[in-house]
């Protein structure tokens, strides 16, 4: 089956991968002196693919690397046994190794986990719900301690996605409790990345964070226009398309510069084009409004979920209409028929937490370029 020239919906490998060479550098050099970063980016961005490339040049030099999604993490122990059998894969390898090996490392953990094989090796780890509250730290400095006990002999790393979540889960959030167990996994560079900026601020940013001064704060923004419009030039030739400067720059802009949808805008306008050979503005515009017209279900599902709350879907109309910094303005209060500042703030907080509006230099306006139009035409 002939692979599509542009990807998007999941983190992308080589030969989607556009530019970050610099980023890719920092990252890499961390990992492999054992030094913690700080990965921040809105969702979309590329974080994710960004750091299993350089995960892949670690591991492709002898290193070791654990990846750990924590999205889906809603209690301590939860997280604690997501970390824990991350590092247990990313010791073993892909496909786990012999059994003895397994013991091994099973030995290093002070409580006894559920450990189950999959019919390709793999290994998946689970605890006992019933565990005093208060073990998950050990568990998770035992974790460290595998892939520290790794490290001695080559570079082992320990991937945090989604890390905002420590932010929401326990009373107060468990962020600042990472601090102490990693001062002890020395040699272990740890990597936190998170998709909700806001968040991951007040974990890592001024004297008051609890994670702050921990490791390099690396923050993505979206890939300059320039290397993206070779790209896509680049890729439309693999498929035997022409694609000019222009109608290049044309899908870059409409879809907002995020990565994700210009791949995601790039790939509809190659399907709209059938058997031309040269990609056009109208393809440009049939792609982006079958983008619309199929996410338009879900745009309605989100909108009709702010029901009980119609000032939030008269801000987010707003914003379609005229992204603007001045939202505490009396002409947007006004427009969007609120009170006060502290309406638009409750309002605002909502729809970031819903990843609906974003803040780009100090301009709230729609997150995703697709909603907007969709806000806009219906």
């Amino acid at each position: 089956m002939e692979r599509p020239p542009y990807r998007f919906g999941a983190p992308v490998e080589p030969p989607w991968f556009c530019d970050r060479e610099r980023e890719l550098g920092v990252v890499v050099d961390r990992m492999e002196a054992g030094i913690h970063v700080f990965v921040l980016s809105p969702r979309r961005y590329g974080k994710t693919s960004l750091i299993r490339r350089a995960a892949a040049r670690v591991e492709s030099a002898g290193g070791r690397t654990a990846h750990a999604n924590l999205l889906l993490a809603t209690t301590e122990m939860e997280l604690a046994a997501t970390i824990l059998q991350a590092a247990v894969r990313g010791v073993l390898g892909p496909a786990g190794r012999a059994r003895h090996s397994l013991e091994a490392v099973l030995r290093q953990v002070r409580v006894n986990p559920t450990v189950s094989l999959g019919s390709d090796g793999s290994v998946s780890v689970s605890l006992d719900p019933s565990l005093a509250a208060g073990r998950w730290l050990d568990v998770v400095a035992d974790a460290l301690g595998i892939l520290r006990h790794a490290a001695e002999r080559r570079p082992a790393v320990l991937v945090l996605d989604e890390f905002q979540v420590a932010a929401t889960i326990g009373r107060t959030g468990v962020g600042g409790a990472f601090k102490a167990v990693a001062d002890g996994a020395s040699g272990v560079s740890i990597v936190f990345a998170g998709s909700h900026l806001a968040v991951m601020e007040q974990l890592t940013k001024g004297s008051g964070a609890p994670l702050h001064g921990m490791g390099e704060r690396l923050v993505l923004d979206v890939v300059p226009e320039e290397p993206m419009v070779a790209y896509l030039r680049r890729r439309a030739r693999s498929a035997r398309k022409r694609l000019g400067a222009p109608t290049a720059r044309r899908i870059y802009r409409l879809a907002d510069a995020v990565p994700n949808f210009v791949q995601q805008l790039a790939l509809a306008t190659l399907e709209a084009a059938g058997p031309a050979e040269e990609l056009t503005d109208a393809h440009v515009d049939t792609g982006l409004w079958t983008v619309v017209e199929r996410q338009a279900s879900t745009f309605a599902q989100q909108f009709e979920a702010m029901a009980a709350a119609p000032a939030q879907q008269r801000i987010l109309k707003e914003l379609a209409r005229r992204p603007t910094a001045s939202v505490y303005a009396k002409a947007f209060l006004d427009a969007v028929g609120v009170a006060n500042a502290n309406a638009v703030t409750t309002a605002l907080h909502a729809l970031d937490g819903r990843e609906l509006v974003a803040r780009r230099e100090r301009v709230w306006d729609v997150a995703d370029p697709f909603l907007r139009r969709w806000l806009l035409e219906g």
